[in-house]
């Protein structure tokens, strides 16, 4: 997983932190579409469906996790520098974002 950059410097090879970073993503919106179709079969009488809140849900935060994925691509590029050796980790450290706001938003909805 590394890589030589100039000479006998080593440096972590960024495409496996960025790869790990956008699976992340990709995770959490594969678990996003399934729960959604889990709730397409559920129907109430009043109110919206859970379908429909979920899919509201899902359009008023697609921004967000797009900015998200903006930082989470920026903090890849910074933290490159720092000490972490392993692409798991750092893919993950940049992913953070996403996490945080997938648990406000859960918690919010929760309520």
């Amino acid at each position: 997983m590394r890589r030589a950059e100039h000479g006998d410097d080593y440096g972590l090879d960024a495409g496996a932190a960025y790869t790990v970073m956008l699976g992340w993503h990709f995770l959490v919106f594969i678990a996003y579409i399934v729960i959604l179709d889990l709730q397409s079969t559920v129907r109430v009488w009043y109110d919206n469906s859970p379908f429909e809140d979920m899919l509201i849900l899902g359009v008023n935060t697609a921004p967000a996790l797009l900015g998200t994925l903006l930082v989470g691509l920026l903090l890849v590029r910074s933290l490159l520098a720092s000490r972490i050796s392993s692409a798991v980790v750092l893919g993950t450290a940049a992913a953070s974002p996403m996490f945080l706001l997938v648990g406000a938003v859960t918690v919010m909805h929760l309520r």
